[in-house]
C-alpha cells in the first residue's frame, strides 16, 4: 500500500466521520488487508454497568472491517453480514483496541474478522463480518 493510501484510509476514518469521533474511536493504523482501531473509554460509551456498551463496540469492529477491506481495494462496500461474540468484560479503564483482518477477498464480496482486547491484554469479544463491494471506485490511490 502507497503512504498516500494509508493517509487517506487513516484520514477517512478519523476526523472526517463524526460518529467515530464523538464516540472517541480512532483508526491508528492500517496495513494491506488490516485495520486497527482503538476506542477511548469515556462516559457516553459505557453501559449502566460502567463496561464499554456493546453497540459501540460492534461499531469498531465493523469500521475496522471495512477499512481493512478497503487496503486491499480502494472501492466503497456495504456490510451484508455481521455477527460479533461478547465473550468478557472489559476493564473499565484505558482503551479498548480492535484489529481487523480480511480472511479472503473474492470477486464482490469480502470476508473479514476482527478481535478485540481491553487494556490489559484480556481478549473480549470476536466480531465476522461479509462486506460488499459496490463498484464505486474511491480515490485513494
Amino acid at each position: 500500500m502507497t503512504e498516500e493510501k494509508r493517509r487517506k484510509l487513516l484520514y477517512m476514518a478519523g476526523e472526517q466521520e463524526p460518529f467515530l469521533v464523538h464516540n472517541g474511536i480512532r483508526l491508528t493504523d492500517v496495513d494491506d488487508g488490516s485495520a486497527t482501531a482503538v476506542l477511548h473509554l469515556q462516559p457516553v460509551v459505557m453501559n449502566p454497568w460502567g463496561l464499554p456498551h456493546g453497540g459501540v463496540l460492534f461499531s469498531m469492529g465493523d469500521v475496522a472491517c471495512g477499512i481493512a477491506a478497503m487496503t486491499l481495494r480502494s472501492e466503497s462496500l456495504v456490510t451484508i453480514n455481521a455477527s460479533i461474540d461478547y465473550m468478557d468484560g472489559a476493564s473499565p479503564e484505558g482503551d479498548v483496541t480492535v484489529v481487523a483482518k480480511v480472511e479472503r477477498m473474492g470477486g464482490k464480496v469480502c470476508f473479514c474478522t476482527a478481535e478485540y482486547h481491553d487494556c490489559h491484554g484480556k481478549r473480549i469479544a470476536m466480531l465476522r463480518a461479509a462486506l460488499y463491494f459496490t463498484g464505486h471506485k474511491l480515490d485513494l490511490e
